[in-house]
């Protein structure tokens, strides 16, 4: 009989396992990173495509007429330095005013949309009564109606008031913000009841509750709404286009067409007035940027 040959003493009478499952294991594996790297390079892709054109409206407000159009296209300005068109721009228009027009319209109407949508938003969201779900649904069917479609009624409404060619005329169509209402009804209605059950056994009005219970509780979603109200508000066109008839009342929209004629544009000019009027916007969201990813990860606009 063969005799059975035994391991040495020191040694493991278990079978030894092949290293290659250790070393593949040491590399990290190449999905994820090909995945990772993948999306990097489409957020960066689409970051240049939103970057690119302020950048060339930036660009081409410091060059001259010859230099914009100089063949084969340059697109660095020759005097990085040059500040001419910056300064026609104001002495060709009272664009100064037109920046105070756009300012006060968009802060009265933002304003106005906050304290509005607010208390509509805490009514619905917080209180019951009578056709409550008939009310909202027809605020949010407002939402689909396209406002060309009421250009003229409003502006039969508002002439028949006097309206025409002043600060009311301008602020009528936005003093209230029915997507505002809906954000708000959206955000307070994720505020917890025992907040206010709370507030009202220690004996605080209703309105005491909106002012210290609420409002605090909502600050993203109203920083949010602000700036979205004040851009609308700023960028708005078709309607100062149609009330507005004076040179005083024109706002920042208005201004930019009047470096533009039938014959031809002058684009040193209006990319001048352009970089202009996106500065105030820009503050503005650099200035609350903070409570708009707040209002993005915390409010009603998460899926």
């Amino acid at each position: 009989m063969a005799e059975r040959v035994l391991p040495p003493s020191g040694a493991s009478s278990k079978p030894r396992r092949s290293e290659a499952p250790s070393r593949w294991l040491s590399h990290p594996p190449v999905g994820p990173t090909f995945a990772r790297w993948t999306a990097v390079l489409l957020v960066a892709c689409g970051a240049l495509t939103v970057f690119f054109p302020f950048f060339w409206m930036a660009v081409t407000s410091l060059k001259t007429v010859p230099e914009i159009q100089r063949v084969p296209l340059q697109i660095l300005p020759d005097n990085w330095l040059n500040l001419a068109n910056y300064r026609e721009v104001f002495e060709r228009e009272p664009f100064g005013r037109f920046l105070v027009n756009s300012a006060l319209i968009a802060s009265i109407s933002a304003l106005s949309s906050v304290v509005v949508s607010s208390l509509a938003g805490y009514g619905f969201a917080k209180f019951d009564f009578p056709g409550k779900s008939v009310f909202f649904f027809a605020i949010i069917g407002i939402i689909m109606v396209p406002f060309q479609s009421v250009v003229v009624p409003l502006y039969l409404w508002v002439n028949r008031l006097g309206l025409v060619d002043t600060y009311l005329g301008l602020l009528a169509p936005d003093l209230v913000s029915v997507f505002g209402v809906f954000l708000m009804r959206q955000t307070i209605e994720a505020v917890p009841g025992d907040y206010i059950d709370a507030a009202r056994i220690d004996g605080c009005s209703e309105i005491g509750i909106f002012r210290r219970v609420i409002l605090p509780t909502v600050k993203p979603a109203l920083a949010t709404l602000a700036i979205i109200k004040f851009m609308w508000a700023w960028n708005h066109f078709l309607w100062p286009l149609v009330v507005v008839s004076s040179t005083r009342m024109k706002v920042v929209t208005l201004g930019l067409t009047s470096f533009t004629n039938i014959y031809f544009i002058e684009f040193n000019l209006v990319t001048a007035a352009a970089v202009i009027s996106v500065l105030p916007i820009l503050i503005i969201f650099l200035t609350l940027q903070k409570w708009v990813v707040q209002a993005v990860v915390m409010s009603g606009l998460k899926g």
